[in-house]
Protein backbone atom coordinates (compact mmCIF):
# COMPACT_ATOMS: atom_id res chain seq x y z
CA UNK A 1 0.00 0.00 0.00
CA UNK A 2 1.40 3.37 -1.02
CA UNK A 3 1.94 6.02 1.64
CA UNK A 4 -0.28 9.08 1.26
CA UNK A 5 1.67 12.22 0.45
CA UNK A 6 1.41 15.00 2.97
CA UNK A 7 0.86 18.62 2.02
CA UNK A 8 4.52 19.21 2.85
CA UNK A 9 5.48 16.45 0.36
CA UNK A 10 3.28 18.07 -2.28
CA UNK A 11 4.74 21.58 -1.93
CA UNK A 12 6.62 22.87 -4.94
CA UNK A 13 10.38 22.82 -4.29
CA UNK A 14 10.79 26.60 -4.22
CA UNK A 15 8.18 26.92 -1.45
CA UNK A 16 9.54 23.93 0.46
CA UNK A 17 13.03 25.48 0.41
CA UNK A 18 11.72 28.83 1.69
CA UNK A 19 9.78 27.09 4.45
CA UNK A 20 12.84 25.06 5.49
CA UNK A 21 14.94 28.24 5.66
CA UNK A 22 12.26 29.95 7.77
CA UNK A 23 11.96 26.91 10.05
CA UNK A 24 15.66 27.21 10.92
CA UNK A 25 15.03 30.77 12.16
CA UNK A 26 11.49 30.75 13.59
CA UNK A 27 9.67 28.32 15.88
CA UNK A 28 6.33 29.26 14.33
CA UNK A 29 7.64 28.25 10.89
CA UNK A 30 8.80 24.96 12.39
CA UNK A 31 5.29 24.36 13.78
CA UNK A 32 3.84 25.17 10.35
CA UNK A 33 6.19 22.66 8.73
CA UNK A 34 5.08 19.92 11.15
CA UNK A 35 1.44 20.89 10.60
CA UNK A 36 1.89 20.44 6.84
CA UNK A 37 3.68 17.14 7.46
CA UNK A 38 0.70 15.85 9.44
CA UNK A 39 -2.03 16.78 6.94
CA UNK A 40 -2.75 15.15 3.60
CA UNK A 41 -5.65 17.32 2.40
CA UNK A 42 -5.42 21.03 1.62
CA UNK A 43 -9.06 21.39 2.72
CA UNK A 44 -8.04 20.41 6.28
CA UNK A 45 -5.96 23.58 6.62
CA UNK A 46 -7.32 26.66 8.33
CA UNK A 47 -7.14 30.12 6.79
CA UNK A 48 -4.65 30.99 9.50
CA UNK A 49 -2.39 28.15 8.36
CA UNK A 50 -2.67 29.24 4.74
CA UNK A 51 -1.79 32.77 5.83
CA UNK A 52 1.28 31.40 7.63
CA UNK A 53 2.29 29.58 4.44
CA UNK A 54 2.13 32.88 2.57
CA UNK A 55 4.28 34.59 5.21
CA UNK A 56 7.02 31.97 5.47
CA UNK A 57 7.09 31.16 1.74
CA UNK A 58 7.08 34.84 0.70
CA UNK A 59 3.82 34.62 -1.23
CA UNK A 60 1.82 37.80 -1.71
CA UNK A 61 -1.74 36.89 -0.77
CA UNK A 62 -3.18 39.59 -3.03
CA UNK A 63 -1.76 37.66 -6.01
CA UNK A 64 -3.85 34.60 -5.09
CA UNK A 65 -7.41 34.05 -6.21
CA UNK A 66 -10.10 32.54 -4.00
CA UNK A 67 -9.64 29.33 -6.01
CA UNK A 68 -5.90 29.34 -5.20
CA UNK A 69 -6.61 29.71 -1.49
CA UNK A 70 -9.28 27.01 -1.52
CA UNK A 71 -7.29 24.40 -3.44
CA UNK A 72 -3.63 25.45 -3.18
CA UNK A 73 -2.95 24.77 -6.87
CA UNK A 74 -0.14 27.35 -7.38
CA UNK A 75 1.68 26.00 -4.32
CA UNK A 76 1.41 22.28 -4.90
CA UNK A 77 3.05 20.09 -7.48
CA UNK A 78 1.04 17.41 -9.35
Amino acid sequence: MAKLKTIYDKLKPEFKNKLQASARKYDSAKRLKYNLMSNTLWSDLTLSTISDISVFCNIEMYNLTAYDVMYGKPLLKE
